[in-house]
């Protein structure tokens, strides 16, 4: 919960710090950051080497939009990872299965520790299906974060909440009244487990983006508020 004012997210809840360079860089030092969800979250990965300019690209020759990413700082043995969750994946573009995995999957193969991060979302692919295919996955997720912290107490997951987006987009299968009706369930699911929350859901609506692929401000917001917790 929060507001905006002057092109910045201020959350009602806890004491946010804008992070300058040199804060990020010793916050990110040392750290495995792991995203797992949708592009909504891939914009992250695009967005982070403008505010921590050390993080490079390293090729995982993958195809496609939807590969894999991976940005490394050597020096600061910092390892950023971004990997798209598994079906239901909706899109007209072509992509590889091969290392396809979902994210209750991927959560089980961490071993996580107290500079392992992991952010997870999902939902504006599950909008046209019927809410119990959601749930199911809320559930497998939930239970993959319990055995994570059963073995790794210390380590770091935070749930992006859904986006808004455009009202004009095969409103009956994607649009905002389903994305809601998830937003709510996430939260109930996740509401007693030790996990940060950027209610991404919240920020849209007070920047009045309409896009599922807000624009770079929401975007920064987004991440000023991932280091808050992490750092």
């Amino acid at each position: 919960i929060g507001y905006t004012l002057q092109g910045r997210w201020i959350t009602t809840f806890c004491n946010q710090i804008q992070l300058d360079t040199n804060k990020i860089n010793g916050c990110l030092k040392g750290k495995l950051i792991y995203l797992l969800g949708d592009s909504t979250l891939r914009q992250w990965i695009h967005y982070l080497p403008r505010v921590a300019k050390t993080l490079k690209f390293f090729d995982l020759h993958g195809t496609g939009p939807f590969k894999k990413y991976l940005l490394l700082d050597a020096e600061r043995h910092t390892q950023i990872q971004w990997k798209k969750h598994s079906y239901p994946f909706i899109t007209s573009h072509l992509y590889s299965v091969r290392d396809a995995g979902y994210i209750p999957r991927e959560i089980d193969r961490l071993s996580g520790d107290k500079n392992t991060a992991i952010v997870i979302t999902f939902g504006q692919h599950f909008r046209p299906f019927p809410i119990d295919v959601f749930i199911r996955r809320a559930i497998g997720v939930r239970k993959a974060v319990e055995q994570l912290f059963l073995r790794s107490p210390d380590t770091k997951v935070i749930i992006k909440t859904e986006n808004i987006r455009e009202m004009h987009v095969e409103t009956e299968w994607f649009g905002d009244f389903h994305g809601y009706i998830q937003y709510l369930t996430l939260n109930d699911i996740f509401k007693d487990l030790n996990v940060g929350v950027i209610d991404a859901w919240d920020m849209t609506i007070a920047y009045g983006t309409n896009n599922v692929h807000p624009p770079d401000v929401v975007i920064g917001s987004q991440i000023n508020m991932f280091l808050n917790y992490i750092c």
